[in-house]
């Protein structure tokens, strides 16, 4: 099995801690959430520190790029996220959103050399593709200089990738490299929602906050998969493999959120092209 496939379990734990954070938000509000989540995963990666081996460890500048990493996702995507959902609305951004996988194959091919076989750009395209029917499809009448927030909210995402990728030559553990991704969104997520005006009223009754603590664990259970899968594969190929998330969203809606998703052509659709790119994408050997 390629190791990239691995990439389908931060997918998993991505999509629910997303779910998590909804099921907290019905008392509470987004900006809250996301604040709270980060900073679990800091807390976590923390206390995870006591099981490292520090003896060998010394001073790297590729330090830098798992900082870097933090600051750019989640903390500025997210902060361009909810700023695009407020100006075109949930189903626009998210479409949008969703093209991630592109911007971390081009930031790998320009910064990290990668050069994807013509098989794995089709695979790209063909999960970007399912992912965007999944999420709804259409952007209905967004004008062109609109679409700058949530594309560039993805290209954060993608470039996070590479970013971790990058940092990767330092050979630090990996509860190290995550501890110190996190910490760099936990100091930047604060600080840019302030400054970018999305501040909102910290809202924290007991019920949100047990959801968000678990949504900050399964967003912790997330990053340290996603760091297995890229330090042995393609930004490329996991960064795709990654972006499957809303399919898991899908599955796991009915059971958390207790409602009710009608298949329909559209969904069935989705989910072929979202494998069939998976397939397409870890197949190249």
């Amino acid at each position: 099995m390629p190791l990239e496939l691995v990439a389908v379990i931060p997918a998993f734990f991505f999509a629910l801690s997303g779910i998590l954070t909804r099921r907290g938000m019905e008392g509470s509000n987004p900006q809250t959430g996301s604040l709270l989540v980060v900073e679990v995963n800091f807390l976590f990666f923390t206390a995870s520190l006591v099981t490292v081996n520090f003896s060998g460890l010394g001073f790297s500048w590729y330090w830098g790029a798992f900082l870097a990493a933090g600051a750019v996702s989640p903390a500025l995507s997210l902060l361009l996220m909810f700023r695009s959902i407020d100006k075109i609305g949930v189903a626009p951004t998210s479409s949008l959103c969703n093209v991630n996988a592109f911007f971390g194959a081009i930031w790998a091919f320009f910064i990290l050399g990668e050069r994807p076989a013509p098989v794995i750009w089709l695979g790209i395209a063909v999960v970007v593709a399912g992912v965007y029917f999944l999420s709804g499809g259409g952007i209905g009448r967004v004008r062109p200089r609109d679409m700058l927030l949530p594309l560039s909210s993805a290209a954060c995402f993608g470039l996070a990738h590479t970013l971790r990728k990058l940092g990767f030559g330092g050979h630090e553990p990996l509860l190290f490299e995550a501890f110190l991704q996190g910490l760099a969104a936990a100091v930047a997520a604060p600080l840019l929602f302030r400054m970018g005006g999305a501040a909102r009223p910290f809202a924290l009754p007991p019920r949100s906050a047990g959801f968000f603590v678990l949504a900050g664990l399964s967003q912790a259970a997330a990053q340290m998969t996603l760091l297995y899968a890229l330090r042995g594969g393609m930004v490329a190929v996991v960064s795709p493999v990654v972006s499957t998330a809303p399919l898991f969203t899908l599955f796991l809606t009915p059971i958390l959120l207790r409602g009710r998703e009608r298949i329909t052509l559209r969904l069935a659709l989705s989910v072929v092209l979202i494998v069939a790119g998976v397939v397409l994408v870890t197949s190249n050997r």
